[in-house]
């Protein structure tokens, strides 16, 4: 870090009225919904409530179509809507502790950076949640028809997958997901190609990049493909966060991922310690139902580590 820009941060850091509304900026700024809901929706429904909402999914059902008979009087429907599933939520928190002097000496990175990780901890946590709750749905031993065990990814094991999903799901195969790792022998396929209705062609360069910042590689045997970038902790742990073994195929309306409410900040100095401390916490109530697990089929390879 600069040195220039460390006195500058310090004198500002050491200012609590100064530090205050520069928390408050970055609070405003940063904002975890959209950032979890631009990543879970490539595969997934998603939906955001406000306190008050209520957290049941209900079904419509009744209406009939019946033959015409000229002259009668023909029965009608009842209509009923019917509590499909309830939702049971969850929460996710993340709170930081820092030693004031380390704060104002500007070693430990700004507030901004600070908070900055935390909501990127916290989209991790929301991607790595969803994600390991569909690959846990089906396995070998519960169903042999939305789950298939090969050592890589192969062209004949997807166009299955898809084909079952297509065939079980209404509106067809939402998106393919997996890690790049996983998905990487796609782009061996026959017929595999970038997406053209978004401008991207594969081969080309700018788009090449614009696949990578993105996470979409194409489309394949009429499904999109989502490719996940792998996380990790941190550098020095170095353990991964999602699983690089299992690829999804999931259909539409599969399931829901909610945010309940806007995200929570807090700050404040703690005083009991000499130096005080700094502390910063954000927390958010979610919410994940899966009731069509049919909609999502799990190819496990068994040649890539867990």
């Amino acid at each position: 870090m600069d040195e220039k820009f460390k006195e500058a941060y310090a004198a500002l850091a050491k200012d609590p009225s100064q530090r205050d509304a520069l928390a408050a900026l970055i609070v405003e700024y940063i904002d975890p919904n959209h950032l979890a809901e631009n990543i879970v929706n490539l595969f997934l429904s998603t939906r955001r409530l406000n306190p008050g909402d209520a957290l049941v999914k209900k079904v419509r059902q009744g209406i009939e179509v019946r033959t015409l008979i000229p002259g009668s009087v023909h029965l009608a429907s009842e209509v009923t809507v019917v509590d499909r599933i309830n939702y049971m939520l969850d929460g996710a928190n993340v709170k930081v502790r820092a030693n004031l002097w380390e704060l104002e000496s500007g070693e430990l990175g700004t507030v901004e950076s600070i908070k900055r990780e935390m909501t990127a901890q916290l989209t991790d946590y929301y991607v790595n949640r969803v994600f390991t709750c569909l690959l846990s749905i089906w396995n070998a031993a519960n169903t042999p028809t939305n789950f298939w065990a090969v050592a890589a990814l192969n062209a004949a094991t997807l166009r299955a997958a898809i084909d079952w999903i297509n065939y079980t799901v209404t509106g067809g195969v939402k998106a393919i997901v997996g890690t790049r790792l996983a998905l990487a022998p796609i782009t061996q396929f026959a017929g595999f190609h970038a997406d053209p209705v978004a401008g991207v062609f594969w081969g080309n360069e700018d788009a090449i990049r614009e696949i990578y910042k993105t996470g979409w590689l194409g489309s394949w045997y009429g499904a999109n493909i989502v490719a996940l970038d792998q996380v990790w902790n941190d550098p020095l742990n170095y353990q991964t966060m999602i699983p690089r073994n299992r690829v999804l195929v999931i259909g539409e309306n599969a399931g829901e991922f909610i945010l309940y409410g806007e995200p929570k900040w807090k700050n404040w100095e703690h005083y009991d310690p000499t130096p005080p401390d700094w502390l910063v916490e954000v927390y958010q109530q979610f919410g994940l139902i899966v009731d069509n697990a049919m909609g999502v089929a799990v190819i496990q390879l068994t040649g890539l580590p867990v």
